[in-house]
């Protein structure tokens, strides 16, 4: 069985700056773009071998790397077991260095939520900008580069610690259904799926919202539920399989529905102008979704999918009409987000769909332990 031996690094401190200003588990490999010494700059790139934008992602910021070799360094930091990223390295190799945050201590300590997801730092540790990858733009790297002085090597810039892993086999599901409770605080969602499984790490009400494609406040659970929980649905599906109230059924639970009033944005489809699936490809297995700081794109999801998305970056339910058909096909969307009317245009001009901010009537489904 292959082993992992704890790596520490030590190096002379300067008065310039501090030792180890990110924490990783271990560095798979160094960039074969960048030089390791002397960078003003850093980028954390967030990412996962289950995420088929941050793929995309890693293209973009490939390039970029190119464009400054020698005082900007990437590092594309995952959380996975690192035997399943070696495996995905030799199918999918790349130039980028490649680094494992296997307790996701960095992943939490800069709120990565959303992959891709980066963080750039100068050499001190400074956080000077944040932002789904493929956001990051050679003109807001040049302009950082020609405000900072300070320089640093990679070794220095990132404390590598506590690493001493052995091989972990990928966990296989043998029921349809399988429920585990964690022991985590850990308010992030995690989704991974692939040919064999859906796996979701986190709260029950983060997962049953995912499933149900339902915005959070839209949820309500009786005290006590909410606890964190590891899940595993076996593929394939049954056609038209509602894994929601499968897990709510499992778990024995009731569900009873009510109605809010409050802010929302209301979707009316006189004309529907859907996008194809052949307009985005980002392949199998992946997570559907990239989301930048102000643009959405999707790979193939229905609408009631991309709503449920867009009702989580604007934190507020989004109402899609019942249609059924209309609602729940599939389709690759392309629009921004950001700025309300921007949006707006985009929805209409690309997809006619018509987009209102106002009062809505949504609905609330109340969680609760069957009463036996």
């Amino acid at each position: 069985m292959k082993k992992r031996f704890t790596l520490i690094i030590i190096c002379v401190l300067t008065a310039t700056y501090s030792f180890g200003q990110i924490k990783v588990s271990e560095f798979l490999q160094e960039s074969t773009i960048a030089s390791a010494d002397g960078n003003k700059l850093y980028f954390v790139d967030f990412w996962a071998t289950w995420c088929g934008p941050c793929i995309t992602a890693k293209e973009h910021l490939g390039v970029l790397q190119k464009q400054f070799p020698s005082d900007f360094y990437v590092v594309s930091l995952t959380s996975e077991n690192p035997l399943i990223v070696e495996k995905f390295l030799k199918k999918k190799p790349n130039g980028l260095a490649v680094a494992i945050d296997y307790n996701k201590e960095t992943f939490k300590k800069y709120n990565v939520s959303v992959l891709p997801e980066g963080v750039l730092f100068n050499a001190e540790g400074k956080v000077l900008w944040k932002g789904g990858a493929p956001d990051l733009k050679k003109d807001i790297v040049a302009k950082y580069l020609r405000q900072q002085k300070t320089t640093t090597s990679l070794k220095t810039f990132f404390n590598v610690v506590s690493l001493e892993e052995e091989s972990i086999a990928e966990y296989m599901p043998i029921e349809d259904l399988e429920i585990k409770f964690i022991n985590s605080n850990d308010e992030d969602l995690m989704v991974i799926t692939n040919d064999d499984y859906l796996k979701l790490s986190g709260s029950l009400k983060q997962i049953v919202g995912y499933l149900a494609k339902i915005y959070k406040n839209q949820i309500v659970l009786e005290e006590g539920l909410n606890t964190n929980y590891e899940i595993y649905f076996k593929k394939p599906f049954n056609t038209g399989e509602n894994l929601a109230f499968k897990l709510i059924t499992k778990m024995e639970l009731g569900v009873e529905r009510k109605y809010n009033e409050g802010e929302g944005i209301s979707f009316v489809i006189d004309t529907p102008k859907f996008w194809d699936t052949d307009q985005i490809d980002w392949g199998k297995n992946n997570s559907q979704y990239l989301v930048g700081d102000s643009q959405i794109k999707a790979d193939n999801v229905s609408l009631k999918d991309m709503a449920y998305q867009l009702a989580h970056v604007l934190d507020m339910p989004v109402i899609v009409p019942d249609d059924s058909e209309l609602s729940l096909g599939l389709h690759d969307w392309d629009f921004h987000y950001k700025f309300f009317q921007l949006m707006q245009s985009d929805l209409e001009d690309n997809y006619g769909i018509k987009a209102e901010k106002k009062v809505v009537s949504y609905p609330v489904y109340h969680i609760q332990k069957r009463v036996k």
